[in-house]
């Protein structure tokens, strides 16, 4: 059993190094992600509605709504729920573009009201009642207006504030607290070994560009962590490691949630951001 535990713990930690190597390769995988993101967005514009007895297998606009609401949005808040928040450090569009335009922008300094800890759960609420009344699920012009314009707005916040940062992703995205509620029970993360820390504080080193600015070092939990693996093995302290799925919620909501993590529950619970076809019903 031990030795089990041994390779299992040496997997993890591997992984978090391999990510950290791999910070090109990433980058080049985030381009692509964002050309099929365009792609899924722009392309059912330019097509026809489907009809009555169009289906995925006969009608491109079809098969792309498919995509995004079927797989696409599906497999984040699964791969979310039982591997971490990668998708947002990996391969989500939206905080690449974000990031990409905070690299070349005026790096201005965070405005007090934009880290209101309520943003993130407003704009989860209105972003998709917006989209149920719109019937974004089936109209792809609600969708390009909806998604894109989110993508927009990050890129304007990332082009105004922050070096390198994701304020976007930080402070306002939709998703973002949706996604640091479920990141909660995943079983992987990156751990903060304290005392090694404190060890490691003589030797000095260069910092960790952390995009979603979270404070490494006091990390405690998964929820504002992207898994981006720019972190991992910085002085010796920081590593990913398995944990069981219930320690965050048990050892971490007590001294970490928020009243919004709380008030976010509730619309997840009543099904807010069910299928919008069912209110065509």
């Amino acid at each position: 059993m031990n030795a089990v535990r041994t390779v299992t713990r040496s997997f993890a930690g591997g992984l978090g190094d391999v990510l950290l190597a791999h910070q090109g390769l990433i980058r080049r995988a985030q381009w692509v992600m964002i050309m099929a993101y365009l792609s899924l967005l722009v392309i059912p514009l330019l097509l026809p509605l489907p009809g009555s007895s169009d289906y995925i297998w006969n009608n491109l606009s079809r098969f792309v709504q498919f995509v995004f609401w079927g797989v696409w949005w599906p497999f984040v808040i699964l791969g979310t729920a039982l591997v971490g928040r990668f998708w947002c450090g990996l391969l989500c569009p939206e905080g690449s573009l974000s990031e990409f335009a905070s690299e070349r922008g005026a790096g201005r300094a965070i405005p007090s009201w934009m880290k209101w800890s309520g943003w993130p759960v407003v704009a989860f609420v209105t972003t998709t009642i917006y989209g149920q009344l719109t019937s974004v699920y089936q109209y792809p012009k609600p969708a390009a207006l909806l998604l894109g314009g989110s993508t927009l707005a990050a890129m304007v916040v990332g082009a105004r504030y922050g070096k390198s940062k994701r304020v976007w992703c930080r402070f306002l995205c939709p998703v973002s607290g949706v996604l640091g509620v479920v990141s909660k029970i995943a079983p992987l993360h990156f751990r903060v070994y304290p005392e090694v820390w404190k060890r490691s504080a003589a030797v000095g080193g260069s910092g960790v560009n952390c995009a979603p600015l979270v404070p490494i070092k006091t990390m405690q939990g998964s929820s504002a962590c992207h898994m981006c693996g720019r972190c991992s093995g910085h002085r010796g302290a920081i590593r990913l490691a398995w944990r069981k799925p219930s320690s965050d919620i048990v050892f971490g909501s007590g001294r970490m949630a928020t009243r919004w993590d709380t008030i976010l529950i509730v619309p997840v619970l009543l099904g807010l951001g069910a299928d919008g076809a069912s209110l065509d019903g």
